[in-house]
């Protein structure tokens, strides 16, 4: 006996058998039980979902002799004759072989003549985006006006070729991907129907091969079955065959390169991609998976219903709903927006290797530097501004490495170990820049802030005041040789000055400040005193050079 495919021999025959298109099914068998018939629809879709298997189980229907609640019974003559392509009254034309003036010219001409056996004619055109403009002119009257026993069934990949007066004449049905999960239990069907021997993670990585296409599936799995027999114990079809014979990456590779994106782990990530070039697996489709990942990640960790939406197994969600707990949400996303912005350079990239590689490093880099927020809210916490419980919580460990904004102890211990400058004035002659009669606002920009000492940035839960800046008590912890300089301008009004080179009207941090340029919307010109000063604030130097190192030194020279 001839073998017959898989793709073949599971091809729906009901409405009911066709998985993931209960919409189509519903409304369908809705129009037959009420005799609401229009006389042309269009089924639209990627390949391999159920365009022309919905619209030969349609015309079943419409000419079955026993038909049960909108389903054909696939028994009676009429459905037998159409399942094996027998019927004269169900005619399927490929559109891509007969897309003339002349093949739509028979067709119009044939229309005239009633069925011979069925209630209805019907013609199923596939891939009707390749008739020519022509013969849908042809076509057009017959289209809009048939005789009430002629039905036209067309199917076709690409509606905006189709033209616009023939969609406006049909029912338009859009066909969905069909979801992972779905296509893997239609395959353990068909494996328990087969007495096939296959693991169901070999399963999802097929389901997920497909691209949402149930055809493209099961052509796989007929492949795989070819390839590791199945027929026994000792032949199962394990994942491993399936990622080693499409290139693809399992979803422990995924994760463990995720994983090391998260932990800032650079090594770990290149050796990853270094086993996944070098046994030989398809870079491009393993970028896709990983951006595809880096999605579900973010969704499960943010969506409380996120199987809803999610073409993953209960394990797989599992997974990701775990590994979700362990990251930030802020840092997933700026993960995902970095490689979506990447995504047409590692496409049009010639080394795919050298590409994915430059790609994950960037965005890990980008991920995990110092942001603006950050700076502002550690700046202003070293100020007193605002209480050190406000700072983002202790993000969870991922890979032994601990995701926490830099504490504010860490930050004032090692201010406090760094000199301060060599030639400074007197306290007594240092202005200071808090009033007292202004209570501290809230961190931006435009906001006029005071420093406390270096003493005092080491505890910075004490209140900052002027008193507290210019009494003696508060240099008490400072070595012997430290020079008794107390920096005047820091957080908010620091950040002015060293990215936008200006001060605060008010401030007046050395006598060359007291005669500079007008003030303009509450600032002025920075001195070169000021942003001299600013460099040697404790702690700041660091933050600010990390965050734009060429913005700070520009505005030194400047001055």
């Amino acid at each position: 006996m001839t073998y017959q495919v898989l793709a073949r021999k599971w091809r729906p025959q009901t409405f009911a058998e066709v998985v993931g298109q209960e919409h189509i099914a519903r409304t369908l068998k809705n129009a037959i039980q009420a005799q609401r018939i229009g006389h042309a629809y269009l089924f639209v879709g990627s390949r391999g979902i159920g365009k022309t298997t919905s619209a030969r189980i349609f015309a079943k229907a419409l000419n079955c002799l026993n038909l049960q609640n909108g389903e054909p019974c696939c028994e009676c003559e009429n459905c037998r004759e159409i399942a094996a392509g027998n019927s004269l009254d169900v005619l399927e034309i490929d559109g891509a072989s007969h897309n003339g003036v002349d093949d739509m010219r028979a067709i119009r001409d044939q229309v005239q003549y009633p069925p011979t056996k069925c209630r209805y004619k019907i013609y199923i055109i596939d891939e009707v985006h390749m008739l020519s403009a022509g013969a849908w002119n042809a076509l057009l009257k017959t289209l809009e006006e048939p005789p009430p026993y002629v039905k036209f069934l067309f199917a076709t990949t690409e509606p905006h070729k189709v033209l616009p007066t023939i969609i406006s004449r049909c029912q338009r049905f859009d066909l969905r991907r069909i979801p992972v999960p779905l296509i893997a239990e239609r395959l353990r069907q068909i494996a328990d129907a087969e007495k096939i021997f296959v693991e169901d993670a070999a399963l999802a990585a097929i389901a997920r091969a497909a691209d949402g296409g149930m055809r493209d599936a099961q052509s796989i799995f007929d492949q795989m079955i070819a390839f590791c027999g199945g027929n026994s114990a000792d032949e199962t079809i394990r994942e491993a065959d399936v990622i080693n014979a499409f290139g693809l990456a399992s979803d422990t590779e995924l994760r463990t390169l995720v994983a090391s994106i998260f932990a800032n782990q650079l090594g770990g990530a290149m050796d990853v991609i270094s086993r996944l070039a070098e046994s030989g697996r398809d870079l491009s489709r393993v970028f896709e998976d990983l951006v595809e990942y880096v999605r579900n990640l973010m969704l499960a960790g943010t969506c409380k219903d996120a199987a809803k939406f999610l073409e993953v197994s209960r394990e797989a969600l599992s997974s990701l709903v775990e590994l979700a707990k362990s990251v930030h949400p802020t840092m997933v996303q700026r993960v995902l927006a970095g490689f979506v912005a990447q995504e047409r350079t590692f496409r049009d990239s010639l080394n795919k290797r050298i590409a994915l590689e430059v790609i994950v490093a960037q965005v890990m880099t980008d991920a995990h530097s110092v942001q603006l927020d950050d700076i502002l809210t550690h700046l202003n916490a070293l100020s007193g501004l605002i209480p050190k419980e406000q700072l983002a919580a202790v993000q969870p460990v991922v890979n032994n490495v601990q995701y926490t904004p830099l504490p504010v102890e860490t930050v004032s211990a090692s201010a406090a170990s760094q000199p301060s400058p060599t030639s400074p004035p007197s306290p007594s002659s240092q202005p200071s820049t808090a009033s007292p009669s202004s209570p501290p606002s809230p961190p931006s920009p435009a906001s006029l802030t005071s420093s406390p000492s270096p003493a005092s940035a080491a505890s910075p839960s004490s209140p900052v005041s002027p008193s507290s800046v210019e009494s003696p008590s508060s240099q008490a912890n400072l070595p012997p040789e430290q020079p008794d300089v107390v920096p005047s301008t820091v957080g908010a009004d620091a950040v002015a000055i060293l990215m936008r080179g200006e001060a605060p009207a008010e401030s007046a941090m050395s006598a060359s400040s007291l005669s500079v340029e007008p003030v303009k919307n509450g600032y002025r010109k920075a001195t070169k005193e000021e942003l001299q000063e600013v460099q040697q604030i404790p702690g700041v130097q660091e933050i600010a050079h990390r965050f734009n190192a060429d913005v700070f030194d520009a505005r030194i020279k400047e001055g």
